[in-house]
This record gives structure tokens, sequence and C-alpha cells, in this order.
């Protein structure tokens, strides 16, 4: 069975142009949500108009003086400047759409729909890679889309997505899910979600995909304040921990831009690949309450990641970035990398 394939010229060729274009979409919606978000325009105080400036998804404002020639002109520069940055914006979405049939036709498109949908939905409200990461089956996508290979189906294949939450780091909320945190930014992707009875980590829609909300084990944070939630909301997720979680406050991040199934591009923060292997192969050697058709699983994740991640990212398990993670587990690095390239086979 093929598990890794190395991608043809062509494909790499077209998913580099399509990954340069969505790094120009996404400076420029940054540009249009900093810059230009919101509204500004002369508002009546009593007899007197001032200009300002209302930032979208806040309730702040701020303004710029009394009406005058220079206001005018301010308020004339911020109309110019929206307006050209939309265009910028509408354009570059049109170009990344009419490429999306030929990513999708030469097998480019992997991420399932709705993972890449709740994914996007994270990113957009500027909590992916700041306070969640993307964990489990889903960060294969991260790691064969930097690496320009494809890995076997049966290794990516899931019907859930999970995620990781950094409570040490603030979130901010805004807008639409300001009171309910991921169950209501959930909910803005399909509004069938809904927070499990049986297990108050994850939520589930209709048709039983989950998504499951974890936080690194961390007991003197857990002790002083509980298990994690996004919001006060009663129906939010509150995160779980896992023994094999233990390590992944010191974990280093990743990040690529992969292709949703119909070769729309989307950004993926996750672990790093070499942590991903590790991970799985502590599992695999230490959980033993672990179903063995999962632990199989394990293996062969670990196995290739690890893979993806000496020959093909030309990463190593020497490299001193994941020094914060201890010896005991970054030795495990051994036995993911003395079978050398048996898992490894060209088109």
């Amino acid at each position: 069975m093929f598990e890794i394939s190395q991608l043809d010229g062509d494909s790499i060729r077209d998913a580099i142009d399509a990954r340069d274009r969505y790094d120009l979409l996404r400076s420029a919606q940054a540009e249009a949500r900093h810059s230009y978000g919101g509204s500004m325009k002369f508002e009546a105080r009593g007899e007197v108009e001032y200009l300002i400036r209302r930032p979208h998804g806040s309730s702040t404002r701020k303004s710029y003086g009394r009406r005058s020639p220079e206001t005018e002109q301010t308020l004339e520069h911020f109309v110019d400047g929206k307006a050209r940055v939309e265009e910028r914006v509408a354009g570059l979405r049109k170009q990344l759409e009419d490429r999306a049939p030929v990513l999708r036709a030469r097998g480019l498109g992997r991420v399932p729909l709705l993972t890449a949908r709740v994914i996007r939905k994270l990113d957009d409200l500027g909590w992916l890679g700041t306070s969640l990461i993307v964990l489990g089956t889903n960060a294969l996508y991260a790691y064969e889309a930097q690496a320009a290979v494809r890995i076997d189906a049966s290794m990516v294949a899931t019907g859930d997505v999970d995620i990781l939450f950094d409570a040490r780091r603030r979130l901010v909320m805004t807008g639409e899910v300001n009171e309910k945190g991921l169950i209501g930014a959930l909910q803005t992707v399909d509004r069938s979600f809904e927070r499990a009875k049986s297990k108050t980590y994850t939520a589930a829609n209709k048709e039983g995909y989950m998504v499951d909300l974890l936080e690194p084990q961390d007991h003197d944070r857990i002790m002083r304040e509980g298990h994690t939630r996004l919001s006060d909301h009663p129906e939010d997720l509150i995160a779980t921990t896992t023994d094999s979680s233990r390590w992944l406050l010191n974990a280093p991040k990743f990040t690529a831009t992969a292709f949703d199934e119909r070769g729309l591009p989307l950004r993926i923060v996750t672990i790093d690949p070499r942590v991903y292997a590790l991970q799985k192969q502590w599992i695999v050697e230490n959980d033993v309450t672990r179903d063995p058709a999962k632990r199989y699983r394990d293996e062969q994740q670990a196995r290739i990641v690890a893979e993806i991640a000496t020959k093909y990212l030309r990463l190593s398990f020497d490299d001193p970035v994941l020094s914060g993670l201890p010896k005991s587990f970054r030795d495990l690095a051994e036995k993911l990398t003395e079978t050398g390239d048996t898992h490894s086979h060209e088109w």
C-alpha cells in the first residue's frame, strides 16, 4: 500500500501559485479589518458634527474632531482606501475560486468541507494559532501540504476534529460568538452543533461530526481554576485533558496552507510534526487502555509523520527547538527513525 506519494511538478507549481495568492488575500483581509473595518462618518452632537470611527465588532469609538476641511479629507481617504482594499480582496478571491477546479482535479483538495469550515471560522475569529490549534488526524493535512506529498487516504480519514486550547493565552471574544464561546462559533458553521450529553468536551452536529476541545495537561492550573471553557455559557464545551497532552504546553507550532475538497485554501495551525510523531509513539507504548485498532493506527501515523518530517521537511529530532520536551519523550525518536524509507513510494 502506498502511504506517502510525492506530488508531481505541475501539482507543486499550481499549489505554490495558489498559496502565494492566498497569502496576498490574507494580507489584504488584515488591512481591510484593521485599517478599514467598521464605519467612519460625521455624526451630529447638538449643532456640531464630529467625524466618528466605529471599528467593526467593537463598542469603542474614536472622534477625529469637528467637521472641517481636514476631517472631510480624512473621511475621503478612509472611503477611498476601504473601496480599494475591498476591490483587492474580491479580485484575489475570484482568482482563487477560478483556480480551485484545477487544484481539485490534481487531487490537491484534501480537507473535508465541514472540517475546513470549522478551521476557517476559528481563523476568522483570530483564535487559530493564538489560543487554539488543530490536533489529531487533521494535522496530517498540514504536514503533507507543506511537504508536497500525499498520504494514503486511510491514514487521514476521520469524522471529527480535535482543538487544543491553551488557557494561558487570552482569548478575545467579539460579536456573534461573544456569549457562547466555542459552541457559538460552531453553530455559525452548522446550526445543529450541540454539546454532547455524555461528553462535555464534545460538540456534535446532526450527522455525527464531532469537535473535541482539549487542553494541555497542567495540574496546577486545573487545581486553581478548574477545567477550561471559552465562555461562561452553560452549553459551551468544557476542555478535557489526557496523559499524552502533558508536553504540549511546550510544543512548537507548525503552520501550513492546505486545500479543501473544493480546491480552496485554508490555513492550518497545529503542533510540530516531530512532536505529533513522538506523542503518537508515546501513546502506543504507554496507553494500555487504547483500543488495539486505534493503537495500530497511532503507530502507522507516528512513522509516516516522522518520515515526512525528516525526509521531506528536512527537520531533525535533535533540533534545539524541541529542548522544552523531556529527554525521555524525545528519545522515542530512535524508534521512529530506525525504519528508513520503507513507507515511501514514488508514483
